[in-house]
């Protein structure tokens, strides 16, 4: 209960779903001249590093390559998105919501993605989040309130961990009391015309990406109604409410583009399964009562099906689970979410030279698919062929970039190839891109004192050694 509401309250302050009375200065204020962008991304990206630390983030390769690729058409269509990073990631949280946060690190929890009804009102959601990064909604707040500063930012997470972990309700809230204190004010600030603003771009640009507009209104009417269950248990919510106006206004913009009938993508629909899946409790009473309700008729659907045999894989449902999964195979051979999920099987049954080869032909055809690439690494690595399992990896090493975790696989396939020397730079990078950076820098310095064939493995060492320096120093001048 406490860490939903921790994680309700950090997406709230993120999240522009604010509507006081207070306005900002319109577009063009002096925030582009006293916060830069290279200011605005190194905040950015300092506070992301934190949230991987901390936050219990899906590191799922198929989920996590849906939500980028959702998140980039919809960038393609907005035109201010262009000079600009983005990044989307997952968080793994039952509450409706989303935040973004400077640099255009844009999170959206589990519980939107599995309550979402339609992939226009999941879009609507990140099209909005989208239009606050490209306005610089957050920077000009960040701004404005001088108060809210990278030191307040790392309150959050503090409080974040403190009441995630403890077994103290009043440890865990005392701690968000205390971070709520410092940033009190900005929340109120957050301003109808901010909102007004990402609503109307979010909606064109919802409407460019090929998505129903009807979508933003049918997700704003889905946040008011699950607004009516947070009573003063949950105080901070009340300093967000959804306004009618704010429907109303967005209601009028929608019905300005034509109405659009969309058939649901079967990759949306595989995900939000998928999610459900992995995030639903196993215990003998839910396993039992989820085999009722497919022996019931109630999971029908391929992707309804789909999730129940991600859900049995989980609960070492084996058999069940590869019937089901070699059905969907036999209808539709080319969906490589079947297959994956058929050689996760495998690895758990101990057994991953059974899909070796079909992961391998799927690789052949969708080249640079971060889930096949993953999923492969792991059957070379469960099948103990580290050497395959590192040359797969080092290959696609771009991915590293928004699936910091592939580093742990990595590292692992390093060592189990002898390649002991790269092990300490790939564990370095892996601390450094999830905030740790004592253990990174120790990392770091280990491999510099460990011989190595690569001739430009020392400048990279001090390089990134550098770059510590650079994040502790900017740290300490932004505290």
């Amino acid at each position: 209960m406490y860490k939903l509401a921790i994680f309700s309250f950090i997406s709230c302050f993120f999240f522009s779903a604010a509507y006081a009375a207070n306005e900002l200065p319109d577009i063009g204020s002096s925030s582009s001249r006293v916060f830069s962008l290279v200011e605005e991304q190194a905040v950015g990206d300092d506070y992301m590093r934190q949230i991987r630390a901390i936050a219990p983030i899906v590191n799922d390769a198929e989920i996590n390559d849906y939500i980028q690729h959702l998140g980039f058409k919809l960038v393609e269509n907005n035109a201010d998105a262009q000079d600009r990073q983005f990044s989307f990631f997952v968080v793994r949280e039952n509450s409706i919501n989303a935040f973004a946060l400077p640099g255009g690190y844009i999170g959206i929890h589990t519980g939107l993605i599995t309550k979402s009804d339609t992939e226009s009102e999941l879009a609507s959601v990140l099209s909005h989040e989208i239009a606050h990064v490209t306005q610089r909604h957050l920077a000009r707040r960040l701004e404005l309130q001088n108060q809210l500063t990278l030191p307040s930012l790392a309150a959050f997470a503090a409080a974040i961990l403190i009441a995630s972990q403890s077994k103290s309700s009043q440890t865990g809230m005392g701690a968000l009391m205390g971070a709520q204190g410092l940033a009190q004010q900005a929340m109120i600030n957050h301003t109808r015309s901010n909102e007004a603003e990402a609503d109307r771009i979010g909606i064109s640009t919802l409407y460019k990406a090929g998505f129903d507009t009807k979508g933003a209104i049918s997700f704003f009417e889905k946040m008011q109604e699950n607004s009516r269950y947070y009573s003063n248990a949950f105080e901070f919510l009340r300093t967000h409410p959804l306004s009618r106006s704010r429907i109303t206004d967005a209601r009028l913009r929608a019905r300005e583009y034509p109405s659009r009938r969309r058939d649901e993508r079967l990759v949306y629909l595989l995900m939000k399964e998928k999610i459900k899946a992995l995030t639903a409790k196993i215990n003998p009473v839910t396993v039992d009562k989820t085999k009722t309700r497919y022996k019931n008729g109630e999971i029908k659907t391929d992707a309804q099906r789909y999730g129940y045999a991600v859900f049995m894989i989980r609960a070492k449902q084996f058999d069940v689970a590869e019937k089901i999964l070699k059905s969907l195979r036999f209808s539709a051979p080319k969906q490589p979410s079947y297959a994956i999920a058929l050689a996760q099987l495998d690895i758990e049954r101990n057994s991953p030279a059974n899909s070796i080869k079909l992961i391998e032909s799927l690789l052949v055809q969708s080249p640079g698919n971060q889930a096949l690439v993953e999923t492969l690494a792991e059957l070379y690595l469960a099948k103990s062929d580290y050497v395959k399992g590192r040359e797969l990896l080092l290959a696609n090493i771009h991915m590293t970039e928004y699936a910091p975790y592939l580093l742990k696989l990595l590292a692992e396939a390093q060592e189990g190839s002898g390649h002991q020397s790269e092990v300490y730079e790939t564990e370095g990078n892996f601390l450094l891109a999830m905030g740790d950076l004592t253990g990174a820098r120790i990392q770091f310095e280990q491999a510099l004192n460990v011989h190595t064939e690569d001739p430009y493995a020392r400048a990279r060492l001090n390089s990134q050694l550098n770059r510590i320096n650079e994040f502790i120093r900017q740290r300490s001048l932004r505290h």
